[in-house]
């Protein structure tokens, strides 16, 4: 027989072996793996109990988690998991018009709702979502339509059972999870990852972090960025301990770390460059910490000083990947000196994970030597099964070449002699400048050299009548000398290059992924 898949598998068996080992907590309370399984247990029950959970079209039923980063979002995630269904997590700060575009692709079995996303069960989103809702505070929620359960979690979670059945068996081409990315119809694109695909990474993460039922381990991403895949389940695989820095939290991150002994951080860059913004990033102040994940954006050396400083004792680990190969698919150990792309102070992605292969294509789709750029393309056990309900744009992002399935990433790469990897930013942040092609990562690389801030962000403005006339930065600062930025700015890159103005922030806006928002600086210049 094959084997049987479920993401929930490992804490199952962690909540027979150690019961009482904690799974996951927050800085006000924690659930040990007993428990988590207990609850999951219950909402499968329920979910079993309450709602159809037939397979359509040979695919898994899917059940939505409507939550934030949060103890009761993870158990939700383990919930659906345990009934044998697919997870589709959906952000409680979404704006309604998105959760109903989301909904209306995935024909949803039931919703799973934290705390946090009660306010967002309006009456648009009652009336387009599933038939059944487990939800906190139930008894607050007016107009249900007709046909529509709803559940009380907290009374749910009251019941005296004590030991969960087993998580339903899953097969490897089951989808584990869909995630929701931008469309660039406007429409948001469900990416689904097999449980073949999320095995296969699990297994390499676990085998190349080496994690242990000690390791406390911090969380600080939504569970719409995938990266929550990661630090959920390689954390829950070793019979470690969650840790979620709640959202309200971030800026006292450190102290979250110092007060838990937490071991492994996990992060996008950019976390690093506001704190250090604000002073709270001192020299030796995370001692208990042994290894520290960057993923989700480009990674600089100055981010790497500042951890290292930090976090003295730590090994660093570089980690690239887009959501349709499934979280993570390149890594690269940071050394000491560590190892540069050319002409940017970024750290190289490194070399793909066992089981994954890179390359790099021209415009025409054909393989380029190596020290040449182009798209960098991904193959391998961790590609995604596609888009849901979208098979034109599966076949255009996922094509066969040479007999063999890759995905596009629209990321600009380049392989080096040695055979490995740098990115050189997405190919739609090329923009033409007075009809010269500019790449604006290359232009916020030496805004961070010439400033020394961080956070940094460019975009194009003004554009008149669809062509940019020129470029503004930003940088995360309480205030800056912007002629003199210019000036020095003007003694590194050629002058269609070079922004008109350079603006500080005190708060550089990010999305919900931590990455700094494009869209929201452009609308900070009206």
């Amino acid at each position: 027989m094959p084997p049987d898949h479920n993401l929930a598998l490992a804490v199952h068996r962690h909540s027979i072996a150690t019961p009482d080992a904690i799974c996951v907590a927050d800085n006000k309370s924690s659930l040990t793996y007993g428990e988590v399984a207990r609850r999951a247990g219950l909402l499968s029950d329920c979910l079993h109990q309450n709602a159809r959970l037939d397979r359509v079209n040979g695919e898994p039923p899917r059940i939505g988690v409507l939550g934030t980063r949060s103890i009761d979002a993870c158990v939700g995630v383990l919930g659906a998991c345990w009934a044998g269904a697919t997870y589709v997590p959906i952000g409680p700060k979404l704006p309604e018009e998105r959760v109903l575009a989301i909904l209306a692709q995935c024909n949803l079995s039931a919703l799973i709702v934290a705390p946090e996303g009660v306010h967002l069960l309006t009456e648009k989103v009652l009336a387009a979502g599933p038939p059944l809702i487990i939800s906190p505070e139930a008894g607050t929620l007016t107009r249900v339509p007709t046909g529509v359960t709803v559940v009380d979690a907290r009374d749910l979670f009251c019941q005296p059972v004590q030991v969960a059945t087993a998580p339903a068996a899953m097969q490897a081409d089951d989808t584990a999870y869909t995630i929701f990315t931008s469309g660039t119809t406007g429409v948001p694109k469900g990416v689904m990852i097999a449980y073949s695909a999320v095995s296969a990474f699990l297994d390499t993460m676990s085998d190349l972090l080496v994690l242990d039922s000690s390791d406390r381990v911090l969380e600080t991403c939504e569970l719409t960025f995938d990266v929550s895949v990661h630090n959920m389940f390689v954390t829950w695989a070793a019979g470690a301990s969650l840790y979620v820095l709640p959202p309200m939290q971030v800026m006292n991150a450190v102290k979250f770390v110092r007060t838990h002994q937490l071991t492994v951080w996990n992060s996008v860059p950019s976390l690093i460059g506001m704190l250090r913004q604000i002073k709270a990033l001192a020299p030796g102040s995370m001692p208990s910490m042994r290894k520290a994940l960057f993923a989700g954006e480009s990674l600089t050396t100055g981010i790497v000083d500042s951890w290292r400083a930090a976090a003295p004792d730590s090994t660093v680990y570089d980690l690239y990947g887009p959501t349709e190969a499934t979280v993570f698919c390149m890594v690269q150990i940071v050394g000491d000196p560590p190892l540069l792309t050319p002409g940017r102070d970024l750290i190289a992605i490194g070399k793909a994970l066992p089981g994954c292969e890179a390359g790099i294509l021209d415009e025409k789709g054909n393989w380029v030597a190596d020290a040449m750029h182009g798209e960098l393309a991904i193959a391998g056990v961790q590609l995604a099964k596609g888009y849901l309900s979208a098979p034109e744009k599966t076949r255009q992002q996922f094509p066969v070449i040479d007999g063999k399935r890759w995905y596009l990433t629209g990321d600009i790469g380049m392989r080096d002699a040695s055979g490995v990897f740098h990115c050189f930013g997405r190919i739609d942040n090329q923009v033409k400048v007075l009809g010269n092609r500019v790449e604006l990562e290359e232009i916020e690389a030496h805004l961070r050299k010439v400033t020394q801030a961080e956070m940094v962000g460019v975009v194009a403005y003004p554009v008149v009548d669809g062509i940019a006339q020129g470029v503004v930065g930003f940088i995360g600062a309480i205030e800056v000398d912007s002629p003199k930025v210019v000036a020095a700015l003007k003694t590194r890159l050629p002058s269609y290059m070079v922004p008109s103005k350079v603006i500080a922030l005190e708060r550089m806006p990010t999305n919900q992924s931590g990455k700094v928002d494009r869209r929201a600086l452009r609308q900070q210049l009206g």
